[in-house]
């Protein structure tokens, strides 16, 4: 049952990028370059497992995508975001110390 999930709190720390790093991240493209705006679900972090939502709904811009051959038309740019520095819950998974 969902009342029955035990959570643990931790510290997210995001990148947060500046406004001269933006700029200088967006320097050479054309102005009509399409932008999107990449939010997470939950803090963004290779290690991180589900966080349950603490209400928080800041968010930082943290990195730019620019020509990604994959998955972007050429000069298109995506910002990705990230929740702000704070701290949230997550589940307790069994067996693993936070």
């Amino acid at each position: 049952m969902a009342d029955d999930i035990e959570i643990e709190p931790y510290r997210h720390e995001a990148v947060e990028l500046t406004v001269g790093e933006l700029l200088e991240a967006l320097r050479g493209l054309p102005a009509e370059a399409p932008l999107r705006i990449d939010v997470p679900l939950r803090p963004r972090s290779g290690e991180m497992r589900d966080s349950v939502d603490s209400g928080v709904g800041h968010f930082v811009v943290s990195g730019v995508v620019l020509h990604d051959a994959d998955h972007l038309r050429q000069d298109e740019v995506v910002l990705q975001a990230d929740f702000c520095s704070e701290w949230y819950v997550r589940p307790v998974e069994p067996g693993i110390e936070g």
